[in-house]
């Protein structure tokens, strides 16, 4: 298993977007579109779509995992164990950066606000640039606690700014059609001795 000092080595070593930089390409030539890097304790999670928006396959994610863990062991960039986890976004996916959310128009998202009002709303989105995102409001709450002033109505636009998002999320209505479709299936890797997790399929999340 993966020790906490280890772990923790490892990610102060490489940001996810210096590793980015490198994984892009290798992703690019194996067919993929990189969605993002994220480490998560001693897991490096790289998440891939296939290039089109078609859906990707466990076989694609293990061949792309392998092409990963031998690009990131001749960069050398990474000090420490860690595993490596590559995985499509799904369907259900986190929107942390401007690309995510314009890549994202047209689907139902869930957005946390920072701030004093502390909202939560639902809602489809309708464009994105590279300060804000637009949402056509489907339900909207904000702590009770704090009070303000008149807000947007159900089935109107509101313009959030990416700087107060706290969290996002696409959410997917089961018997709905979705706008593309995405893999779900994971192929870990392990790294520098560590011990492989158990390769998985999951399918989509009821």
């Amino acid at each position: 298993m993966t020790h906490t000092a280890a772990a923790s080595r490892a990610c102060e070593s490489a940001h996810p977007s210096e590793i980015a930089k490198l994984t892009g390409p290798v992703a690019a030539n194996a067919g993929c579109v990189l969605y993002d890097v994220q480490w998560r304790g001693g897991t490096l999670v790289v998440l891939a779509s296939a290039a089109g928006g078609n859906a990707i396959g466990v076989d694609a994610l293990s061949q792309l995992s392998r092409q990963l863990s031998a690009a990131l062991d001749a960069a050398d960039m990474i000090d420490g164990r860690y595993v490596l986890e590559v995985s499509s976004p799904g369907l259900e996916r986190s929107l942390r950066r401007p690309e995510h959310f314009s890549g994202a128009v047209g689907e139902r998202v869930v957005i946390r606000t920072s701030g004093p009002l502390r909202q939560r709303i639902v809602g489809e989105i309708l464009g994105a640039d590279s300060s804000a995102v637009s949402i056509r409001i489907e339900e909207m709450s904000a702590d009770p606690s704090v009070h303000s002033g008149a807000q947007p109505g159900i089935g109107q636009t509101l313009s959030v700014p990416f700087d107060g998002i706290a969290k996002a999320r696409t959410t997917f209505e089961w018997g709905s059609q979705p706008r593309r479709s995405q893999g779900a299936g994971k192929a870990p890797h392990a790294k520098r001795g560590q011990t492989p997790r158990q390769t998985s399929t999951e399918g989509q999340r009821r």
